[in-house]
């Protein structure tokens, strides 16, 4: 067996001690945890920062953990299979709804169709596996626009020209800001006519442990088969069904 380095595993351990609980530290605090001299644990502590795995709090005194190591939990879920986990319930949502069953991921400002479910209706509009649209026209990408960090969606916002899709389309920014202001606190998204002509779209949030939005599903329903008295239902469908894969989700990463 190779030998150890003890200096990395006193340094994993340290990363080991933040909690929910007790999401910072000071060096007292720690060099107490380990049992170790200060000026040690110190030396453990600059480096973990100057490699900005942890963050120092000037007017706390204390250290917490740093965002970098959410760039390494998002490494572990590449580790499952989104559509693996994803198709079974899309597959039931489509028997139960008897509507097309959407899921897409964000990729700059487009949204890219990463699986199809329920074949039973036939729609006017045309969507494959594979296939982009802008995000600002759909209730998927308005889904996954609006829980993006501020800094993301302003650039995006700020290279992107919304084009008129259809009559119905948002194009004026400062209104689609006020769309995805709703959006986030309602926790769904609703696509009326704005994608495709005579075609209403609902649109729900999946998400990683961390809480990050990492996909979207949806129900792509023509406009005659939607009326307001339908809406709350499949909105209720879909958000239980999206929660639903986000919790498969954190059970398939445990299992890893």
């Amino acid at each position: 067996m190779p030998q150890l380095l003890s200096s990395v595993i006193k340094a994993l351990e340290v990363l080991d001690f933040f909690t929910v609980e007790k999401p910072e530290l000071s060096l007292a605090e720690i060099s107490k945890h380990m049992g170790t001299h200060k000026s040690s644990v110190y030396r453990i502590l600059r480096t973990l920062e100057a490699v900005d795995f942890l963050r120092w709090n000037s007017e706390r005194g204390k250290y917490r953990l740093s965002p970098k190591l959410l760039e390494l939990a998002s490494r572990v879920l590449a580790q499952y299979d989104l559509l693996e986990v994803a198709g079974p319930s899309m597959g039931d949502l489509a028997a139960r709804t008897g509507e097309i069953i959407h899921l897409s991921i964000l990729d700059g400002y487009e949204i890219v169709y990463l699986e199809k479910k329920g074949a039973g209706q036939v729609l006017t509009v045309a969507t494959r596996v594979g296939g982009r649209y802008p995000a600002y026209g759909s209730a998927m990408g308005k889904v996954l626009m609006a829980f993006l960090p501020e800094q993301q969606l302003q650039r995006i916002l700020g290279e992107t020209e919304l084009e008129a899709l259809t009559p119905s389309t948002i194009t004026d920014k400062v209104q689609l800001r006020r769309e995805l202001d709703k959006i986030r606190g309602q926790g769904y998204a609703f696509d009326d006519e704005e994608a495709f002509p005579g075609i209403r779209c609902i649109a729900a949030p999946i998400r990683e442990p961390s809480g990050k939005v990492v996909a979207a599903i949806s129900a792509t329903v023509p406009a005659q088969r939607l009326p307001t008295e339908r809406s709350p239902e499949l909105i209720e469908m879909i958000t239980e069904t999206a929660s639903r894969i986000s919790a498969l989700i954190v059970d398939s990463i445990r299992e890893v």
